[in-house]
């Protein structure tokens, strides 16, 4: 099969392009105040607060410390600032997005040299992508 010639429905792309990475907010655990709704650091949960920064479900990447983890929320959540997080999902479940997400080698674009860290140029790696 020809590599440039793409079964119908699939495309190639900048991440960029479909799907926005958003950086999370500060959220120093002494503020935390044990609510309903998870707080996601970059290795998963780390907590719990009242009041979500997100109203609905999304996926979290860890940007320091353990960057390139996924983690995905069904509920409303709160990721605070060691995290980027993805909160629309054009065309396609959220699950589609967390496996997209746990299949590439976000380990493999980190740009920091003395901490550990994923740096946003990954939303300009080409990936192939269906969209019905």
């Amino acid at each position: 099969m020809n590599e440039d010639v793409l079964p119908d429905g699939w495309y190639r792309t900048n991440l960029g392009s479909i799907i926005e990475l958003k950086y999370g907010k500060s959220l120093p655990a002494k503020s935390r105040d044990g609510g309903e709704y998870p707080v996601y650091g970059s290795n998963g949960i780390v907590g719990s607060h009242s009041t979500p920064l997100i109203d609905h479900g999304g996926i979290i990447v860890g940007r320091k410390g353990s960057f390139g983890e996924v983690q995905i929320s069904d509920v409303p959540f709160y990721p605070i600032d060691t995290t980027y997080y993805v909160d629309k999902f054009y065309y396609q479940p959220i699950k589609y997005w967390f496996y997209f997400f746990k299949n590439l080698p976000l380990t493999q674009l980190n740009r920091s040299t003395a901490i550990p860290g994923l740096n946003r140029m990954m939303h300009m790696s080409k990936v192939l992508i269906f969209l019905h």
